[in-house]
């Protein structure tokens, strides 16, 4: 008699991405859900059961024997009990299923690191526990007597609710007549390592009209979805806050996203200030240990409330009746890696489940959410004023071309935009200026004979870093210090820059006011442990004028003094070749203007442009979503992208050119006869992305458009058990791609 387990195996390899069956010939209970550790290949490998166990009366050996193949009994039950229980397992399949991705990776996202079907698992934290000095609160009513030190040394533990951990106690002797007495004993209780989050305490604010009228319509919607389309600064979080405490007053959990990690620390603030101990954060930016003890404060059912980044969405909790999606806009909520789920697609697929509502909020929501708000499949309610009736601010766009405009000390920190600074500084409000380039300058050059340094692995650019004197791939990591270079062309030893990156316009606002006090914010400060938060909390409390940076000071910021939003230059972004660089441009210009007085001040914002004629940057300019939104619909329904058709992204990489080439053109053939006679669905490519060569590996991209899924699910799923006759080919299925380079 044994068990036959169903297991799929850590490796998230397209052709493996099913279970194998094995044998569990022990006494110990096995359940769905649990790791284990097979054997397979040869190799030892961590595995997850995906279905109950089967009792088998008959032995291994005679079943074999039946079934004319041998099963592997597995090595080890890793888990106690199931780490993962059916109805997230539920949504595992489906985000599977949907996403053409296999299933061994879905779960590796949902869960932290220590808890993960992979060999790394072991040497992630576990369950920390502190031995503890406790006092037997019967033994204290009887009438025995201390001595001066043990009475000492009793008060002490008193003082400590929890216990007095043991290695603080130095009175070895009074500790060990005070145990054989029996008054104290000691106790292993279990360390939390949660995140340290500041707040003080708040209450629920009241509500204006208009927020109100939306607030009752989102609660009262008979639809699984609903976008709540507000204006920078129309109060969308106090809806949210009133929407959970609405939630939380039925005995139902909620899940808050929101698009990045840098910005959490608002969120968080805000919700614990409120909610107290029943709010918990969830992010890839913890360290391994505050991830897993979540995960458990979750999965215990100790908190109701989960805010959180992209993963998040997946959070352990048992009853999720709304999920809130905040800046729903941003392209981050897809992630640009196996599996490559999009949260907001997933938040729906939760609440379908759990017969729950998504709230969608943005003041530029994107076009497949507006869109599917206009004819009704969303609900949609709009906020059309700024909390507390404070106003938009004014915007000017400066012409980079215009040589009135700029002078030799600067070409890019524009002679009307010094003047906006001075005049903002002198009122003592503060700055927000955004580049979304980081580093000192985007290229370096050899002088001599003026070639840029480029990446050996990815053949791209590198960027010079002034600060820490190095040149760097921001694609791969590759790096090299900038003194003592030599060029690889021509051995040249003097090098220029070209460019502009946060790290250089610091230096150059510097110099023009020397006495302001300025920071800046991007991937490079960022990195450092709690400099992030340092420096939003600062800003916002006016201890420095000016902050540069990159996204990360462009939304989901709420500074009250800042009065000045400036983008150094506004159509960077329209230069990508993707059918959603309009779209991106216009939210993150919109989102940055918003910044600007968002209090009872008035505010300002400088749009500095190379083309100033352009349609977008005007739209931008105006705060006018809703022209854009018309504009750029017919904009795609010429061209047939998102929300007119589906697409998807099939990316071929190997280690050479001629492989990648050869490949790409086989799955190519492959797709084509898949999809003969379909005349809703058509296939582009194969091209060369926007990055030819990363890492030592090249890319080639297909791009295909449909109208219905069912059209070409099956040869989607093809795809995973294409023959391309080499190891080193891999195939990407990217669905519903943020973008299509």
């Amino acid at each position: 008699m044994f068990y036959l387990l169903q297991v799929v195996i850590e490796h998230g390899v397209r052709k493996l991405d099913r279970p194998f069956s094995y044998a569990y010939l022990g006494q110990n209970k096995i359940q769905f859900g649990e790791r284990v550790k097979v054997n397979f290949n040869n190799r030892q490998l961590i595995g997850f059961v995906v279905e109950e166990p089967l009792l088998v009366e008959d032995s291994l050996e005679k079943y074999q024997e039946e079934k004319g193949y041998k099963i592997k009994p597995i090595e080890e039950i890793i888990d106690a009990e199931p780490i993962v229980d059916q109805k997230m397992f539920d949504l595992v399949l489906k985000v599977a299923e949907y996403y053409c991705c296999p299933l061994i990776e879905v779960l590796k996202v949902i869960l932290p690191p220590s808890l993960r079907p992979n060999s790394q698992y072991a040497g992630k934290p576990k369950r920390s526990f502190r031995k503890v000095i406790v006092i037997n609160d019967k033994f204290l009513s009887t009438t025995i007597q201390f001595n001066a030190n043990e009475t000492k040394l009793l008060n002490k533990i008193k003082e400590c609710p929890q216990g007095l951990p043991k290695s603080q106690v130095t009175a070895k002797k009074s500790l060990e007549s005070l145990m054989k007495k029996g008054a104290v004993s000691a106790e292993q209780i279990e360390i939390m390592r949660l995140p340290e989050i500041e707040y003080e305490e708040d209450s629920i604010h009241e509500l204006n009209s208009e927020q109100q009228a939306a607030y009752e319509y989102l609660i009262n919607s008979k639809k699984r979805v609903n976008l709540l389309q507000g204006v920078t600064g129309s109060g969308k979080t106090e809806i949210y806050i009133k929407l959970v405490k609405n939630c939380l007053d039925q005995s139902c959990d909620a899940i808050i996203l929101v698009p990045e990690i840098a910005l959490t620390d608002r969120m968080i603030s805000r919700f614990k200030a409120i909610f107290g101990d029943r709010v918990a954060l969830l992010h890839s930016g913890l360290t391994d240990a505050q991830k897993y003890d979540e995960y458990l404060n979750i999965s215990r059912e100790e908190v109701h409330v989960v805010i959180g980044a992209r993963s998040a969405v997946f959070a352990p909790l048992k009853n999720v009746k709304l999920i809130i999606v905040d800046e729903e806009h941003v392209s981050s909520y897809k992630q640009d890696r196996m599996p490559y789920y999009d949260a907001r697609k997933v938040a729906i697929m939760r609440m379908e489940q759990m017969q729950g509502k998504v709230v969608f909020g943005s003041a530029t929501p994107s076009l497949e959410c507006r869109a599917r708000g206009d004819k009704g499949v969303y609900g949609l309610v709009k906020l059309k004023e700024r909390y507390n009736s404070a106003h938009l601010p004014q915007t000017k766009i400066i012409d980079l071309g215009d040589f009135e405009n700029i002078d030799y000390n600067s070409t890019l920190i524009s002679i009307p935009l010094r003047q906006a600074i001075e005049r903002t500084l002198a009122k003592k409000e503060q700055v927000i200026i955004f580049l979304n380039r980081r580093g000192y300058a985007p290229v370096y050059m050899c002088r001599k004979c003026q070639k840029p340094l480029k990446c050996p692995n990815c053949n791209l650019p590198l960027t010079y870093h002034k600060g820490q004197k190095k040149i760097v791939c921001h694609h791969c990591g590759y790096e090299l210090q900038a003194e003592d270079l030599v060029c690889p062309h021509c051995q040249g030893t003097a090098f220029s820059f070209v460019g502009f990156g946060t790290e250089r316009i610091q230096e150059e606002i510097q110099s023009f006011f020397p006495q302001a006090k300025i920071r800046r914010l991007d991937a490079d400060t960022a990195r450092r442990k709690g400099v992030y938060h340092s420096i939003i909390n600062g800003f916002s409390k006016g201890e420095f004028d000016i902050l540069v940076g990159t996204q990360m000071v462009a939304k989901g910021h709420d500074f009250p003094n800042v009065t000045l939003a400036v983008a150094l230059l506004a159509d960077q972004s329209l230069q990508f070749p993707s059918y959603k660089a309009n779209e991106d441009t216009f939210n993150l210009l919109t989102q940055l203007v918003g910044r600007a007085g968002r209090k009872d001040k008035e505010g300002f914002a400088i749009i500095q442009t190379y083309s100033p004629e352009n349609d977008i940057i005007h739209l931008a300019q105006s705060q006018d979503y809703e022209a854009f939104y018309q504009y750029e619909m017919k904009n795609r329904f010429d061209r047939q992208y998102p929300p007119y058709t589906f697409i998807v992204n099939i990316t071929i990489s190997a280690n050479s050119s001629k492989e990648v080439e050869k490949a790409s053109y086989k799955v190519k053939a492959y797709l084509f006869h898949q999809l003969q006679g379909g005349t809703r669905s058509e296939l582009y490519g194969p091209s060369i992305p926007y990055i030819e060569r990363l890492n030592n590996r090249y890319y080639r991209k297909i791009m295909l458009k449909y109208k219905s899924r069912k059209l070409v699910d099956a040869a989607l799923k093809g795809l995973n058990v294409l023959n391309l006759h080499s190891s080193s080919v891999k195939i990407d299925v990217d669905i519903d791609p943020s973008s299509d380079i």
